[in-house]
């Protein structure tokens, strides 16, 4: 079972990515639009696998992930970004995201990335 959380202030645009993982079989969905609210779902063990959106409520995703990443260095991080894949890189070097999605992201991309979550997974022997 993967315990994901999708943080981001517009819903719209991560709907079918988001879709896609709540139809897959022992993947479980939380929703949240801050990155408070984000926090509070982590603490209280709801949340193994973050997929932060490029928008926060209360914050830019970047300052949320650098946070939640100095706090949860071993959680399994996603990001939304416009970015390109070298500026992605430079921006978030160190603070151990496993994974870039793009904007709209959709179902494509959400079999993608449960992939990896299986590969990483498996790496570690759970």
């Amino acid at each position: 079972m993967f315990n994901i959380l999708v943080v981001s202030k517009e819903s719209a645009s991560l709907a079918d990515f988001t879709a896609e993982l709540m139809n897959t079989q022992d993947v479980h969905v939380d929703r949240a639009t801050s990155g408070e609210e984000a926090f509070g779902l982590v603490v209280a063990g709801r949340a193994e696998v973050i997929v932060a959106g490029e928008l926060l409520v209360d914050s830019p995703a970047l300052d949320f992930v650098k946070r939640l990443m100095k706090e949860y260095p071993l959680i399994n991080c996603a990001m939304v970004s416009s970015l390109s894949h070298e500026e992605f890189h430079e921006v978030t070097e160190g603070l151990g995201l496993f994974m870039q999605l793009p904007v709209d992201p959709g179902v494509d991309e959400a079999k993608k990335m449960l992939g990896l979550l299986s590969s990483i997974r498996a790496l570690m022997g759970a």
